[in-house]
């Protein structure tokens, strides 16, 4: 009965996954901000086109030696129509130009109950969403230059993907274990070994966490200073993607 309800489950929230993940992707930050850059850039084409076209026109009924209340018409349409496009393409550049947010972490799917890897991936879901939002806190004060807040973001979400797919190696060697007694007795210690260094990668993604904590404590409040609470997050930030670096590059030297 227990087995049947966690499928059902199962099944409701893989149903609705796909509607979760479009109302979360649409109020991403980093989405928002990338649709008002296209609406800008396309109120700037569609006035510089009207503005282009409606200078066209009057320029070809001068030609024609249209009447003068014709012409002086049709200059005022374009004039009214390049204001409108000026202002649009200087937005659009201001927005072209400016940092996006970071975009929200992507919803995980726990490994199934009773797996090495749904402990430390669990960890690593709420790790994510609180670095996201002590980033933004960093960010809007200003203590960290926002390259250095982006380059940490970018870092964080590499080392969460290198996290993701040791899990996945977890998961898919215990599923081979359980259909087989002889890769069991094989797979064992491969499934210990891959689960320790999830493990160890999730601590140093909360050591990351940690300094970026660190950095929205008031001054007053903590021991350590701006400049090496900043070193400590950027030592954090190395760290993690030293870590990451070497679980690549394990991953690829065991592949046959």
């Amino acid at each position: 009965m227990r087995d049947r309800l966690q499928g059902r489950a199962v099944t409701v929230a893989r149903a609705a996954g796909p509607l979760i993940e479009s109302a979360r992707t649409w109020n991403d930050p980093r989405r928002r901000a990338e649709r008002k850059i296209r609406r800008t850039r396309r109120r700037a084409t569609f006035f510089g086109a009207a503005s282009g076209s409606s200078a066209v026109g009057t320029a070809m009924v001068a030609v024609a030696a249209a009447p003068e209340w014709v012409i002086v018409g049709g200059a005022g349409a374009t004039a009214l129509l390049a204001v409108p496009s000026v202002a649009a393409l200087a937005a659009y550049r201001r927005l072209r130009g400016e940092l996006l947010p970071a975009a929200r972490p992507a919803p995980r799917t726990l490994p199934p109950y009773g797996s090495a890897a749904r402990e430390p991936i669990d960890r690593l879901r709420r790790s994510e969403q609180s670095l996201h939002e002590l980033l933004g806190i960093v960010s809007r004060s200003g203590t960290v230059a926002e390259d250095d807040v982006q380059d940490t973001s970018r870092i964080a979400a590499a080392a969460a993907a290198s996290l993701t797919a040791a899990a996945d190696d977890v998961v898919a060697m215990e599923r081979a274990a359980e259909g087989s007694e002889a890769a069991a007795a094989h797979l064992r210690s491969a499934i210990a070994s891959t689960a320790a260094r999830l493990r160890d990668g999730v601590e140093q993604y909360d050591g990351l966490v940690a300094a970026a904590a660190l950095l929205t404590a008031p001054a007053s409040g903590s021991a350590a200073g701006p400049a090496s609470r900043r070193d400590a997050l950027q030592f954090a930030t190395d760290r993690l993607e030293g870590w990451a670096y070497g679980l690549d590059r394990l991953d690829r030297s065991n592949r046959p």
